[in-house]
């Protein structure tokens, strides 16, 4: 048996179809699944009700057919060559004239279903729902297999959607596929309770393959429920019926999703930046009271009647020092004198003499002792008197007897006069303190600050 490569097969076809057709054909059929390349070239399918065959009516053919602008939906005769594709491995016809025959059956079909949808109201725009734009549980009706929820679930988790999916599944052609779609449509678009969206959706295909989305039924289907519903079905070219009826339409299934996840992606964002600005704006209050407090501490410690009980210490300290070292250079001064008065003393008197120098000597030294307790008595009462002014004036002495002292800006506040509205204050009192704003003011009857 001979062996064959793709290509030798390919061009056997080739010369076989194109031997048999060797001269133009004129081909009658409708137009479907009709496109524009960017360089000027129409492809589609022209077809009747069993049968199929791609078409391709290049540029420079088209320019010459100006009395006629195709479209899709109408019946026309073409005149034409047929070819085979090699690299497609499909054959074609070469389009080189177009002439119009009339309105094609399928588009008939579509026209007269939306007129009389439109005549009873169900294309109104006022009647279309708002689609939330942040979803929590949406209902998907397509195929399980098919390519469009695919792409819907890969584009939703791409765009970190925290949505739940439902899929209800369903055929999406074929002669029982309308009434296996509006029965799904009607059980999940009832419950209002679980989803926020119903989206009905098919990836792209001819115009037969999208026909179930033009059946009548199906798109009473979506005007009847209760739940906003989307329609996400073919390519960005494709329009069916349900496109009107559905209370809002995107191009593709990708497109439902990305819409879809707009919300998510929205509100993330702006959680993420809200919560940036707390931590920044908590940070540098943060930061701002803690500056205060060391400020408010410095200011305490400096001015608390600790640290002035602290320095009277250190100052009667240094007075009980000086008048030591005064006592000490006096008692050496006496000694030394007492010394020099020995030296002229003749040995008779000197008895006498250190007897007499003996009690004048103790005679001072009691002077000395009586006066140097006298001094310490005196600055001790005198240092008792002004401790005790000053714990009577202590704030601390009159918070334990349950009254409150008030600090503003660091300081003792005196009066009412020394504290403003909306000062910061602290507000001293048995078993601690409180920080708090003024909000009013008050002078007592018959006070003056």
């Amino acid at each position: 048996m001979k062996k064959y490569t793709v290509t030798e097969i390919t061009k056997a076809v080739k010369n076989l179809i194109e031997n048999a057709f060797n001269t133009p054909v004129i081909v009658t059929g409708e137009v479907s699944n009709l496109s524009k390349s960017p360089t000027g070239h129409y492809y589609f399918i022209l077809k009747d009700d069993s049968s199929q065959i791609k078409s391709v009516f290049f540029k420079r053919y088209n320019l010459a057919n100006r009395e006629y602008s195709i479209q899709n939906g109408d019946k026309v005769s073409v005149h034409g060559d047929i070819s085979v594709y090699e690299a497609g491995g499909v054959y074609q016809i070469i389009v080189k004239k177009i002439e119009y025959d009339s309105e094609g059956e399928f588009y008939k079909k579509f026209a007269e279903t939306r007129k009389k949808l439109e005549r009873e109201g169900l294309l109104d725009e006022n009647l279309k729902r708002s689609v939330p734009t942040f979803v929590k549980r949406i209902a998907v009706i397509t195929s399980p297999t098919g390519a469009a929820i695919k792409d819907f679930v890969s584009t939703a988790r791409k765009n970190t959607a925290k949505f739940c999916i439902d899929l209800w599944p369903v055929m999406v052609q074929g002669n029982s596929a309308s009434a296996d779609i509006v029965k799904n449509i009607l059980q999940a678009g009832k419950r209002t309770d679980l989803y926020d969206t119903l989206v009905l959706m098919r990836g792209g295909g001819s115009l037969e393959d999208l026909a179930v989305f033009n059946e009548e039924n199906v798109a009473r289907a979506l005007r009847a429920v209760d739940v906003p519903t989307i329609s996400a079905i073919g390519h960005q070219r494709d329009t069916t019926i349900c496109d009107y009826t559905a209370d809002m339409t995107v191009a593709t299934p990708t497109a439902a999703a990305v819409y879809l996840s707009e919300g998510h992606l929205y509100y993330d964002k702006k959680l993420n930046d809200l919560q940036k600005r707390l931590e920044k704006d908590m940070s540098y209050t943060l930061n701002t009271f803690m500056q205060k407090l060391d400020n408010y501490l410095i200011s305490m410690n400096k001015n608390s009647p600790h640290a002035k009980l602290k320095l009277y210490k250190s100052e009667v300290a240094r007075l009980l020092d000086k008048i030591n070292g005064d006592m000490k250079r006096k008692l050496t001064d006496n000694s030394s004198r007492l010394n020099m008065l020995k030296a002229p003393f003749k040995p008779a008197n000197i008895i006498n003499r250190v007897s007499q120098s003996k009690e004048k000597l103790d005679y001072l030294e009691n002077y000395l002792l009586r006066s140097i307790k006298n001094k310490i008595n005196y600055e001790d009462g005198k240092l008792r008197e002004l401790t005790g002014k000053l714990e009577a004036m202590s704030p601390n002495r009159i918070v334990s007897r349950g009254y409150a002292v008030v600090y503003a800006n660091g300081k003792l506040a005196p009066s009412i006069d020394f504290v403003k509205l909306d000062d910061e204050v602290e507000i001293h009192m048995k078993g601690g303190y409180i920080n708090a704003f003024v909000t009013g003011k008050k002078h007592t009857e018959g006070c003056n600050g």
